[in-house]
């Protein structure tokens, strides 16, 4: 397994732009999935895309949380590539992405970049959305704008709502913030394990995969984030909740809201008010993490798979 791991993180650290078309449908194994990797170009940004799938089938669009990348839904993917076309892209400033001028990253142009990602992958009719965190914000924003609002099937918002406790956001900051280094990936492992250990359950191999993706290499040999700290800048702005709401109570798709049970970005006042706030929502509470599953697990990939296969909500 470590010589695979190795493999796989040489090759992506060289060769970004390299392809797989290798989609294997059985058991759940991060370590085995197939994807292809594209750079595409959107206004000018290079945005680097994992897909898993059959284009001809109906899209799954999987945006990651702040700090994160697309990489994150490996497992996820994996499974509902049977049925669906699951398209993961790394944000701008995160990933394999093009690192950009600070006062775009923000939520008014993601929103274009998704926009125009949905017309580079020819997806005509409405996809579904599944959001982390920061990806769950944006879904919101898509399936509320009358301009995106069709764009959008159902829903899957992870462990994220309409407003935001301050007390997380500063906590969040405080830790994307600071640049680490690290001088080798078993020391990133043991850090990254802790700050992200409210993610709940994943297997070792797993958190092997966060780690290579988590990182890039400096000319110095040692390792730190992957992702430009200049994302901080337009982080943690100020709120409005009465829009947000708002915002929120007009969404006519069809919603998933999950929720880690320690989740301190989506307490349970939040999430109670989003399932009272809108017509077509329901709720899946997540023992054992907080901010934001990992969307990994049998039971939470079961749950998603559900909710996008039923029809009567």
């Amino acid at each position: 397994m470590f010589q695979e791991i190795k493999a796989l993180a040489s090759r992506l650290q060289r060769q970004p732009r390299t392809s797989a078309n290798t989609v294997d449908k059985s058991a759940i194994d991060p370590t085995h999935y197939g994807f292809s990797e594209h750079l595409v170009t959107l206004q000018g940004v290079q945005v680097f895309v994992r897909t898993l799938g059959d284009p001809a089938k109906k899209a799954v669009v999987c945006w990651h949380g702040f700090a994160r990348n697309g990489s994150d839904f490996l497992s996820l993917a994996r499974v509902l590539s049977s049925r669906f076309f699951v398209i993961c892209p790394d944000t701008p400033g995160r990933g394999y992405s093009d690192w950009i001028d600070a006062n775009h990253y923000n939520f008014a142009f993601y929103q274009s970049l998704a926009l125009d990602l949905l017309k580079v992958f020819n997806v005509l009719a409405p996809a579904h959305w599944i959001g982390t965190s920061m990806g769950g914000v944006l879904g919101m924003m898509m399936a509320s704008d009358p301009r995106t609002r069709g764009l959008i099937d159902r829903l899957v918002i992870n462990d994220i709502g309409p407003e935001v406790p301050q007390e997380a956001i500063d906590r969040i900051r405080e830790y994307a913030s600071e640049p680490q280094f690290f001088l080798s990936r078993a020391e990133a492992r043991r850090y990254f394990e802790k700050i992200y250990a409210s993610f709940g359950y994943l297997s070792n191999e797993e958190w092997d995969l966060l780690v290579i993706h988590s990182l890039r290499r400096l000319d110095d040999g040692t390792f730190t984030q992957h992702y430009d700290p200049n994302i901080l800048k337009q982080f943690g702005g100020s709120q409005d909740p009465a829009i947000a709401w708002a915002m929120f109570s007009s969404i006519t798709a069809a919603m998933l809201i999950i929720r880690g049970m320690n989740s301190d970005v989506l307490t349970l006042p939040l999430a109670e008010r989003m399932i009272d706030s809108a017509l077509r929502v329901r709720r899946l509470d997540v023992p054992d993490a907080g901010h934001a599953p990992f969307l990994n697990t049998r039971e939470q990939i079961s749950e998603i798979s559900a909710f996008l296969a039923d029809r009567s909500c």
